[in-house]
């Protein structure tokens, strides 16, 4: 990306820069994509249609007509979300204020997929696919008669029902203040293991009971650890239980290794840790306006001069494996009417303002009326090398333009182009 600058010797030095977009007028239905809005009210996404929310504020709750698509991203829901036959909901690092049910009557299958999500209250789904991972739900988790469930790294304070699962249900990481159910399901069932019994990564952390009965599935069980009892009852095949299980008591039969017992006035202590979100590299002009005024040039002995500040620029860096980056920058000729002057007369001394990002200014480089040729050939503002620090830097630099006493008078504009790579 590249940020175009104007820049004047006599006068100023202004930046060209897309502003960012006016906030909508409050809507009540949405069939397109909305970004960075703040809805008043409640927001409904007509039969048929796709709504896409990109960082919106919506203050009252949404509903999701038949066959109709929501997708929202890092959205603020401060009401409820309620889907009934809809081609799908998906919540991606969002927080929902109320519910949030999606069912069908039986005319299509859709989905509920739920990620980096905060509920504050229960989630329910019948009829369609289910998919929650590194959530928290502040009430309860219930679904019944799903194509299947996936419940990975989630802390659900209520129960977890989940009931007739024809494709099967998966739970790991998951951490259960209530009691865990699993009923019903007629193809794999694993609980905290993998398909063939062994524990898988994520092991689960129940509060109450964990009840299994009525599955004619692969059922599977290990790393889980349930303070209350384990219940089991009319699972055909009985449930397999591999390593890694304890329990405060054990009803029913099962095979494998039974879970070792969990001693009376044992805590258990869970975290969920998400999965980190690969992050990204960005930049923005810390500023209100992109005009740097450089003043008058004054007379200096054999030069004109004239000097100013940069509009700093902020770069933050929040990739995992955190690869070199550099922001550089290049200006054109300076021009007045017809008069033309080389770039290569401005030249600068970069600086960082803040650091938190392991970022480094670049060298100064002086004005090409001095030596070189200055800032006509691209040159780096700021850089940090592999492995640097995750977070936020501001770059500066103090420009410095010198210019020969033959250039004529008026007032003279330039392109400073910045460029970031990585």
């Amino acid at each position: 990306m590249k940020w175009k600058v104007s820049a004047a010797a006599a006068a100023a030095f202004a930046l060209i820069a897309v502003g960012a977009p006016a906030a909508h007028a409050a809507v009540t239905s949405c069939t397109t994509e909305l970004d960075d809005t703040v809805i008043a009210g409640d927001l409904v996404v007509p039969a048929g249609a796709t709504c896409v929310l990109g960082g919106t504020t919506v203050q009252g709750s949404i509903t999701v007509g038949d066959d109709a698509w929501l997708d929202a991203t890092e959205a603020v829901i401060e009401g409820d979300v309620v889907a009934t036959d809809a081609y799908g909901v998906l919540i991606d690092g969002a927080s929902v204020g109320g519910d949030i049910s999606s069912y069908t009557a039986g005319s299509r299958v859709g989905f509920l997929y739920l990620y980096d999500l905060r509920v504050a209250g229960s989630v329910a789904a019948g009829g369609v696919d289910v998919e929650i991972s590194d959530s928290k739900i502040a009430g309860n988790l219930s679904t019944q008669a799903a194509t299947y469930v996936d419940l990975l790294r989630t802390s659900v304070n209520g129960d977890v029902t989940l009931g007739d699962s024809d494709f099967g249900v998966s739970v790991g990481g998951a951490v259960v203040g209530g009691s865990l159910s699993v009923t019903g399901t007629s193809r794999d069932a694993l609980v905290g293991a993998t398909s063939d019994g062994s524990a898988d990564q994520w092991g689960n952390t129940v509060g109450g009971d964990l009840v299994l009965t009525g599955n004619t599935a692969n059922l599977q069980v290990a790393g889980t650890t349930v303070h209350g009892a384990v219940r089991l009852a009319d699972n055909a095949p009985a449930a397999n239980f591999g390593p890694g299980n304890t329990a405060g008591s054990v009803e029913g039969d099962l095979t494998g290794t039974a879970p070792g017992a969990l001693a009376a006035g044992d805590q258990s202590v869970a975290v969920v840790i998400p999965e980190p979100r690969p992050g990204e590299l960005t930049w923005s002009l810390e500023g209100s306006s992109g005009l740097v005024d450089l003043g008058v040039a004054e007379e200096q002995g054999d030069h004109f001069a004239a000097s100013g500040d940069l509009v700093p620029v902020r770069v933050t860096d929040t990739r995992i494996n955190a690869p070199a980056w550099s922001v550089s920058a290049q200006v054109g000729d300076f021009v007045a009417g017809g008069e033309t002057v080389s770039g290569k007369y401005l030249g600068w001394t970069p600086a960082l303002q803040e650091n938190d990002g392991g970022a480094v200014a670049g060298a100064a480089v002086a004005s090409g009326f001095v030596e070189g040729d200055g800032l006509s050939v691209a040159r780096t503002l700021g850089s940090a090398e592999a492995g640097h620090a995750r977070g936020s830097a501001v770059i500066g630099a103090e420009l410095d333009l010198k210019l020969p006493l033959t250039v004529n008078e008026g007032t003279y504009n330039a392109t400073l182009t910045l460029t970031a790579l990585s």
